[in-house]
Formats: structure tokens, C-alpha cells, sequence
């Protein structure tokens, strides 16, 4: 069993989640991908969120038809802030036990890894999957790749190497950090927002029956 945890806020979910979550399906060969929305993260500050049971709705109407896509609320039943090891255990223990785990993240979330709570036990239980949009003028593969190597050996451990028949950062008991540059996609949720709060259409940028709902429950506004 190959299993993602791809979790964050999704508040609210876009075209841009989707592709993502789309192509580290199909990279990966995951049999898997759970879609994780959080209570309350961590790092951030709640006060802009939708409600909790109106992001999850949001979540079920915009996944595909494929059974290998699923929905967790274990974080949203989770009372107080999601952190990310009691998730990643959470489904080690009683999910999904004895699957080798995903855990999709962006990479600004990479790059302060080593600031949660318990990361070196993290990276012990997952195989980070970062995941990066190139966009034009932005900086190309390389750079991302010369982004990661450096804090990978400055602010998580020396011992990982880059394997580049594997095409992935490895150390010596072959734990993984990958990265994945997905194709572009323009959107992001804070950009979602701020178009509905100033009257802007966000027709393109979220599936049209999110769009819908969005409008329904007066969402952002």
C-alpha cells in the first residue's frame, strides 16, 4: 500500500490543489491520497478560515470521481491546533498501517520543516513530496532543486545525498524527500479570497460546483 496525506486548509480548495493532488497520484502510484483539511493550523492565524464542515463540503464537491481519492476529518475532530505527526501517526496506527506515507507540502512548508513539532521523528514515519509551481519568470528546475539541497543539509541532516537514479534526497536507512515540479497553475486560496471579497469573478479558479457553493453560503465575503 502506497498512501498521500496531502493536508492544509483548503479555504477555499482551487484548480491548483487539484492538479497537484492529480500528479502526485499518478507519480507516485499511490493506491491512496487522503485530503486532510485542518481545524486549526498551527502556524497560522484562524481568523480568516471558513467554517470547518464548509471547507470539507467544498473538498467532497470538488475531488474526482476516483476511488483512490478520500476525505479525512480526523484533524477537523481534532480539537485545538493540527499538528502534523499526530496526523502522519494517526494514520500509520489505524488507517492505513504498514503503508509506506506521502506527505505532500509546498515549499515554503518544507523550508520551515524543522521547526515543527517532532520533525525528526516526522521524516522517520513519511517521505515529503514537495511540491512547486513554475511560473513564468520564476526560477526553473535547478534553482528549486539548489533551494532544497541547502536546507536539507543545513537545517535537517548531512546524511542525506542527492540519488539521481532515484530522484530523490536519501541517507543511509533510505528515508526520501522528493520533489515534484507540477505544471502551472495560477491560483492560490488567498487570491481566491481576495477576488470574491472585491467582486471579482473566481470563475477558472475553483471548480464550478465550489463556485456555486461559495456563493450559496456567502463564503469570503
Amino acid at each position: 500500500m502506497r498512501a498521500g496525506l496531502f493536508g492544509g486548509t483548503f479555504n477555499p480548495i482551487h484548480k491548483g490543489h487539484l492538479m497537484a493532488a492529480e500528479q502526485v497520484l499518478e507519480r507516485f502510484s499511490l493506491d491512496r491520497l487522503y485530503i486532510i483539511p485542518c481545524r486549526e493550523p498551527p502556524h497560522k492565524s484562524p481568523d480568516y478560515l471558513a467554517p470547518a464542515a464548509d471547507r470539507v463540503h467544498m473538498v467532497r464537491l470538488a475531488l474526482p470521481a476516483d476511488s483512490r481519492y478520500y476525505i479525512s476529518e480526523v484533524e477537523i475532530r481534532r480539537s485545538g491546533p493540527s499538528y502534523t505527526i499526530d496526523t502522519v501517526t494517526h494514520f500509520a496506527d489505524t488507517v492505513v498501517p504498514g503503508a509506506t506515507l506521502f506527505l505532500v507540502m509546498g515549499m515554503d512548508a518544507f523550508l520551515e520543516i524543522h521547526t515543527w513539532r517532532r520533525w525528526l521523528e516526522l521524516l522517520e514515519w513519511v517521505q515529503p513530496v514537495v511540491v512547486t509551481r513554475r511560473l513564468d519568470g520564476e526560477s526553473d528546475a535547478d534553482t528549486d532543486r539548489s533551494i532544497m539541497d541547502e536546507s536539507i543539509r543545513t537545517r535537517l541532516s548531512g546524511d542525506y545525498t542527492y540519488n539521481e537514479k532515484n530522484g530523490c534526497w536519501q541517507n543511509p536507512h533510505e528515508a526520501c524527500i522528493h520533489l515534484l515540479q507540477t505544471l502551472p497553475v495560477a491560483v492560490s486560496s488567498s487570491q481566491v479570497r481576495r477576488r470574491i471579497k472585491t467582486g471579482k469573478p473566481i470563475a477558472g479558479l475553483v471548480p464550478p460546483a465550489v463556485k456555486a457553493y461559495i456563493e450559496e453560503k456567502e463564503l469570503y465575503r
